[in-house]
């Protein structure tokens, strides 16, 4: 994991409790059990690495993967992870049936590049300004965790002189670029609802909708 990967672990596990760290490699896929599975000897069953408790915070670290060759057992596993990340869905194997369960889990790839593995919706290339060397205090990283687990819980909308507005930038944008599909006007908005709860708001302003527009396009432009 780069120098940043560990300290970025160590403040996710601080603010959100229920924080898993996978380290992908070759034989990690090739071997691991992420499936839940039903053992009908003992009529239980064992529990998968993806089985996970409502809105855990799953990272994927993929600094360490290397060139290899994926088994049965590995091609598996990289469906079940894309099918968690596409989806939010976790199968659960029953041995004469499989199941999918709906789930709840925030995702982060780690990767030296882009992942040939896991599907993103939103790829960033990392760039630190600074290193800060100063430890939050226990009352800060309480308020933190009460922020962030009550916003989540906060209802949201979009008012209809909003989504006339949002319309009209959608089509303008597919106008500039052919390419922009449905998945990237969806992430956008996803954006805005994220942007707008972010900041103690329940419904999305033509503020909140221009910096996601202005956060995208610097996010484009570090792509280059």
């Amino acid at each position: 994991m780069p120098v940043f990967g560990p300290q970025l672990l160590l403040a996710i596990r601080n603010l959100l409790p229920f924080t898993q760290c996978i380290s992908l490699t070759v034989d990690y896929l090739n071997t691991a059990s992420l499936a839940p599975k039903k053992d009908y000897e003992t009529n239980r069953l064992i529990t998968g690495a993806l089985q996970l408790a409502e809105g855990s915070h799953l990272i994927f670290d993929e600094t360490q993967l290397e060139a290899g060759t994926l088994n049965s057992v590995g091609v598996e596993n990289a469906r079940l992870l894309k099918t968690l990340m596409e989806m939010q869905k976790v199968e659960y194997d029953f041995q004469f049936y499989k199941l999918e369960m709906e789930a709840d889990v925030q995702l982060l790839v780690l990767s030296e590049g882009k992942s040939n593995i896991l599907p993103a919706d939103i790829v960033l290339p990392f760039q630190p300004s600074s290193v800060c060397s100063s430890e939050a205090t226990a009352e800060a990283l309480e308020a933190w965790r009460w922020y962030l687990a009550t916003i989540r819980s906060l209802p949201h909308s979009i008012e209809p002189e909003m989504q006339k507005v949002i319309e009209n930038d959608l089509v303008e944008a597919k106008q500039a670029d052919r390419s922009l599909g449905s998945q990237d006007f969806s992430r956008l908005l996803t954006m805005g609802r994220l942007m707008s709860m972010s900041l103690g708001e329940t419904c999305l302003s033509l503020e909140h909708w221009q910096m996601v527009k202005e956060l995208e396009r610097l996010r484009r432009e570090r792509l280059k």
